[in-house]
C-alpha cells in the first residue's frame, strides 16, 4: 500500500494532527530537535549526544546543537553532519545564578525561535528547559546523566525545585533505573519519566584480535573514568598497592582527566607506586586501549549508568566493578563480571587477583561480559529515543 487511510483522509484535524503518519511513517515534515549541551569534554554524556547524532533517523528528524563555544564537542558533532551553535553567552557547566541565566536565556531564545524548533532536548542545562518554556517549543525533554544527592527531608526549597523540574519539561529521560529513582525524589512524576539506557556504538567498540601493548608487565589493570571524587580513583589506587604487594610484573592505567589530577599524582607517589602506575591523560583510541587491558576496573562511588564499564565489557574485558547506583542494572555479580562495596580497597584488590590468577574464569566472565553488554546498543538507544519524541508529540504530550 503506498500511502495509509491517514495519510490519504486530508481532512484530519487541522491543528493538532499527527507530525508523522502512526501507520506508513509519512511526515508532513522534519521534526526541528534542538539538543543544548553544557560539557566542554567528552564525557558521558557527550559521548551519549554523539551516538544519538551518528544513529538518528535522518528521515524524520533535522537535528542541530547548541553547546559553550569552543567544546571540544563542537567538531565532532560537525563530521557527523550536525549543524552546530556555540554560544559564548553558555558557561561550561549547569549554572543556576541569575547573571548566567540572563546571558543564556536570551541567546536560546533566538536560536530555538529563529529555528522553528519543535523539540528541546536539553542534557542538564536549566537554561535550555526554561527558554524551550519561554519560547513555546512543542516539546521539552530532559536527559537526566547523574545520580544527584537526595535531602533527607523535603522544605520549601526542595519542593519548590520540584515544582519548576515539573513545570520545565515535558518528558524526562533517565539513564538508568537508578536515576529514574532519582528523580521521581526530585519531584518529577513517574509517568513524565522513560528510562533509556546510554547506549554504546557497537560499530566501534569490539576486539579487533590485534593486540599491541604500549606498556610493559605481564598484566594491565585500568580504570577509565574523569578524575574526580565520585569516581573513587583513591581506592583503585590502594588496591593498585595489595595486588602489587601481591604480585609482580602489574602495570596500572589511569585514563581521563580532571580535576583530581595532581593530586592522584601526589598520592600515588606517596604510595610508592610511581613506577607502577601510568596516567595516560585523555586519549581518542578508547577502543584500541581497552583491548591492551586484562582487567577493567570501575571503583565509582556513585554511578548513574557506567558508560565506560558497558564500552570495557563490549571489548570481552573481564571487569571489577562496585555495586553502586547503575552498575547493579549493568553487572550480575560472577555472572558477567565482580562486584565489591564502594570504599573497599582491599575487596577490590581481592577481585582483582582472582581475575589475575584465573584465567579461565577471566575468560568466561569476559565473554558473558560481551553478550550482556550487547543490550545497550546505540542503535537502540537512539531509536527509542526518537520513538518519544514521536510517542509525545503524536499522542500524550503533557498538558
Amino acid at each position: 500500500m503506498s500511502a495509509c487511510l491517514t495519510c490519504l483522509t486530508g481532512k484530519e484535524r487541522q491543528k493538532n494532527r499527527p507530525l508523522v503518519c502512526l501507520v506508513c511513517g509519512r511526515g508532513k515534515r522534519l521534526i526541528d530537535v534542538l539538543h543544548i549541551i553544557s560539557d566542554t569534554n567528552i564525557g558521558g554524556a557527550g559521548r551519549h549526544l554523539l551516538n544519538l547524532l551518528k544513529y538518528y533517523d535522518r528521515s524524520l528528524l533535522r537535528v542541530r546543537v547548541a553547546c559553550p563555544a569552543g567544546s571540544m564537542l563542537a567538531p565532532r558533532c560537525r563530521e557527523l553532519g550536525v549543524e552546530v551553535s556555540e554560544l559564548a553567552e553558555m558557561p561550561a557547566d549547569e549554572s543556576f545564578d541569575r547573571r548566567s541565566l540572563r546571558r543564556q536565556i536570551p541567546a536560546l531564545l533566538r536560536l530555538i525561535r529563529g529555528g522553528r524548533i519543535r523539540v528541546v532536548h536539553t542534557h542538564a542545562s536549566f537554561a535550555g528547559r526554561l527558554a524551550a518554556r519561554l519560547a513555546g517549543a512543542g516539546l521539552v525533554v530532559y536527559t537526566k546523566h547523574t545520580l544527584d544527592p537526595v535531602p533527607e527531608r523535603r522544605g520549601l526549597k526542595e519542593r519548590l525545585a520540584g515544582l519548576v523540574n515539573r513545570a520545565t519539561c515535558d518528558r524526562a529521560i533517565a539513564v538508568s533505573g537508578a536515576v529514574r529513582e532519582n528523580l521521581i525524589l526530585q519531584g518529577i512524576p513517574p509517568d513524565r519519566i522513560e528510562v533509556i539506557y546510554n547506549g554504546v556504538d557497537l560499530e566501534v567498540f569490539r576486539p579487533t584480535g590485534v593486540v599491541r601493548r604500549e606498556w610493559p608487565g605481564r598484566y594491565l589493570v585500568g580504570v577509565v573514568a574523569r578524575l574526580s571524587p565520585e569516581k573513587g580513583h583513591r581506592y583503585f589506587l590502594e588496591a593498585a598497592k595489595l595486588v602489587a604487594a601481591d604480585t609482580d610484573g602489574v602495570t596500572f592505567l589511569i585514563v581521563g582527566t580532571g580535576p583530581l589530577e595532581q593530586e592522584l599524582k601526589d598520592y600515588c607517589r606517596r604510595l610508592g607506586l610511581g613506577g607502577r602506575v601510568v596516567f595516560t591523560g585523555l586519549r581518542d583510541d578508547i577502543p584500541r586501549l581497552l583491548e591492551q587491558l586484562d582487567v577493567l576496573v570501575q571503583p565509582s562511588l556513585s554511578e548513574a549508568h557506567p558508560l565506560s564499564l558497558v564500552e570495557g565489557m563490549c571489548m570481552g574485558l573481564p571487569c571489577v566493578a562496585t555495586a553502586v547506583g547503575g552498575v547493579r542494572e549493568v553487572i550480575s555479580d560472577g555472572e558477567n563480571g565482580l562486584l565489591v562495596q564502594p570504599a573497599d580497597p582491599a575487596a577490590l584488590a581481592d577481585r582483582i587477583l582472582l581475575l589475575l590468577k584465573n584465567p579461565d574464569l577471566a575468560s568466561r566472565l569476559g565473554e558473558a561480559a560481551r553478550t550482556a553488554a550487547a543490550r545497550f546498543d546505540a542503535c537502540i538507544m537512539a531509536k527509542k529515543v526518537t520513538d518519544l519524541y514521536m510517542k509525545c508529540y503524536n499522542h500524550d504530550k503533557p498538558s
